[in-house]
């Protein structure tokens, strides 16, 4: 379960940063991400995740997703969904 954020907004947020990763990417490629810790509500219950610097626009892992139900309209301007299963 993680974010992937801008550094500009982790700092922003004064998140504290706890170690650093090496991911793969969609291409194959790897690269390092400096990983920090946050609190989000999610479905009402304060978690804590990780939060990967990214120079990327904003990303929710899938693993936040798990026990729910994801649905998207894929077009621009398309709505969102999600409900606890």
């Amino acid at each position: 379960s993680f974010l992937s954020l801008p550094l500009s907004v982790i700092t922003d947020m004064g998140l504290p940063w706890h170690y650093r990763d090496i991911g793969t990417l969609g291409d194959g490629s790897e690269v390092v991400f400096e990983i920090y810790k946050a609190s989000v509500i999610w479905d009402g219950q304060e978690r804590i995740i990780d939060v990967a610097a990214s120079d990327a626009e904003p990303l929710v892992g899938m693993g936040l997703f798990y026990g729910f139900k994801l649905q998207i309209e894929a077009v621009e301007g398309g709505r969102v969904t999600i409900e606890a299963l």
